[in-house]
């Protein structure tokens, strides 16, 4: 079999697997790429990455319905507001390095839980927006000023469902052998970097503020196995959030279906 190419998006949610494919050389070969989007995936490209860039690859890729990254009820996305969000009615907004995920969550929450109408959404800081969005190890910081809200938890309280931050982009025309040694390959790295987490919250720490409990936590309650809640998920955040941005409302997601008994919409 010809090994196929694995893309990663290198993201705080991915942060295990990352560690795990540092770690081997082992095949298939994986390539850990800066915000991952589809633009970047080739036809023939297996790729983990935000989920919502899953909408602009349906012409040719599927997704396994088996590996995903899933966060609950408490996450690595915030917004950051200068008051307290009730006493915020309308505000311009910043999409600050936010990836999708995280720019659809902003979108299916701030209007529906907090109640704040977006005057305009960017992703240029000029200074001119009253609300940031954040993600990854910078979310979990204490800001110096202000208030900082968990659009993960906001999430879960408005819905009762997690956030799949990543899903598992599949050639549609792969064999079932290579869509296990990728599902695989992705397994034992997830695992190999929770071996080496102590080392894994060192590097993330080097850098940054975020204490050392939250991390823990947060780390603590990534899943890598969807199941049909999450997949459920996964489409409802594409549904809510996709709208005036650059990502199509899709009818469904393409799972792969010889591996999911479920077709969840």
């Amino acid at each position: 079999m010809t090994m196929p190419r694995l893309l990663i998006d290198r993201a705080l949610e991915t942060a295990y697997i990352a560690a795990g494919i540092e770690q081997s050389d082992a095949e298939p070969r994986a390539t850990l790429r800066d915000r991952l989007t589809a633009a970047d995936v080739g036809v023939s490209d297996f790729a983990l990455l935000p989920a919502p860039e899953i909408a602009l690859l349906t012409e040719t890729h599927q997704v396994d319905p088996i590996f995903g990254v899933v966060t609950a009820e408490s996450g690595a996305i915030a917004m950051r507001t200068p008051l307290r969000p009730d006493e915020i009615e309308e505000a311009s907004i910043l999409l600050y390095e936010a990836n999708g995920t995280a720019e659809l969550l902003a979108r299916a929450t701030i209007w529906p839980y907090y109640g704040i109408r977006a005057s305009a959404w960017t992703t240029e800081a000029d200074g001119s927006s009253a609300i940031t969005i954040v993600a990854g190890i910078e979310a979990l910081e204490t800001p110096e000023a202000g208030f900082s809200e968990d659009l993960v938890r906001a999430w879960y309280i408005l819905t009762e469902q997690s956030v799949v931050t990543h899903l598992l982009a599949i050639p549609t025309d792969a064999s079932d052998e290579a869509v296990e040694a990728v599902r695989g390959r992705l397994t034992s790295a997830a695992a190999a970097g929770y071996a080496a987490r102590r080392e894994v919250r060192r590097a993330l720490q080097a850098e940054s503020s975020v204490e050392n409990e939250r991390l823990v936590d947060f780390l603590a309650g990534l899943r890598y196995e969807l199941d049909e809640d999450d997949r459920a998920a996964a489409y409802s955040l594409i549904a809510r959030g996709s709208g005036g941005t650059r990502y199509p409302l899709i009818r469904a997601i393409p799972w792969r279906e010889n591996d999911s008994k479920s077709n969840p919409q």
